[in-house]
């Protein structure tokens, strides 16, 4: 069996495509959380789809940066629906679940949570990286990721 990870893959894609993207720093901001408290592959001890997001607008304003008991305020939440509205509008997320009736919201993630190959000679993970016009690509030797 092999290893489970929580959102690692997942929040590495989400940074990039937040980039591509051209998101604004909260939703960015959020796209990142999400992927970090979502599982990367289905392989998981709970069964769960990967790359879903089920948590309540508290846990995602924490992720804006709001501390208890500002996480339960009306700026929070407006936050909080401005950020994943511009997600959804962007196509970073899908809605799966609207929240209401004791259920959150649940979103998939947009983004891409597949373990990269890893070099036959050594544990250094080997990343994709896209090219972009006007982009200084470099790959530093020895850098282990």
């Amino acid at each position: 069996m092999g290893e489970t990870t929580v959102g690692l893959y997942a929040a590495k894609s989400a940074v990039l495509l937040a980039a591509q993207m051209r998101l604004s720093n909260a939703s960015a901001r959020l796209l990142l959380y999400m992927a970090l408290e979502c599982w990367d592959d289905a392989n998981n001890p709970l069964g769960q789809a990967p790359r879903r997001y089920f948590a309540g607008r508290e846990s995602s304003a924490i992720g804006l940066g709001y501390l208890a008991p500002e996480t339960a305020s009306v700026k929070a939440h407006t936050a909080v629906k401005r950020a994943v509205h511009e997600l959804i509008q962007a196509g970073a997320i899908t809605r799966i679940r609207a929240g209401g009736n004791g259920l959150t919201a649940e979103y998939e993630l947009q983004v891409d949570s597949t373990k990269p190959a890893t070099s036959r000679n050594s544990r250094v993970l080997i990343l994709p990286v896209p090219s972009h016009q006007g982009v200084n690509m470099w790959t530093p030797e020895g850098a282990n990721f």
